[in-house]
């Protein structure tokens, strides 16, 4: 073992303590730098290791430094997709319990009574 992998452990913690240390950050500039050097510090180890052995993490630094702007909009306005995630959820699982409607205006209403928490009435 070279003096590099004992200072750069490549195990699946060690990365992934780096980027919730990074997510941990107080400040947008705080949270970029960390994403940045987290994405140099992937590329950087996968030079030194065998080809294959860190594509996965090579992988990952691409899109999150595609999309910085995006992730540190969580720091600037709080902003994350958890309401569009948990929409998506309940209008899967409306339209796996009806296992299909008649026309597509059908699902919209459903879809309407569902979200907005409407109720139907039973007779």
């Amino acid at each position: 073992m070279n003096p590099t992998q004992k200072q750069f452990p490549l195990n699946r913690g060690a990365s992934r303590k780096q980027i919730l240390i990074s997510y941990r950050s107080p400040t947008v500039g705080v949270a970029r730098h960390r994403f940045r050097v987290w994405c140099r510090w992937v590329r950087w180890v996968a030079r030194l290791q065998p080809k294959n052995l860190l594509r996965s993490l090579v992988k990952v630094a691409d899109p999150v430094e595609q999309h910085l702007a995006g992730i540190l909009a969580h720091w600037q306005w709080g902003l994350t997709n958890a309401f569009m995630e948990g929409l998506n959820s309940v209008f899967s699982a409306t339209k796996r319990k009806a296992r299909g409607y008649r026309s597509t205006t059908c699902l919209i209403a459903m879809l309407y009574f569902t979200a907005g928490k409407l109720r139907l009435l039973q007779f």
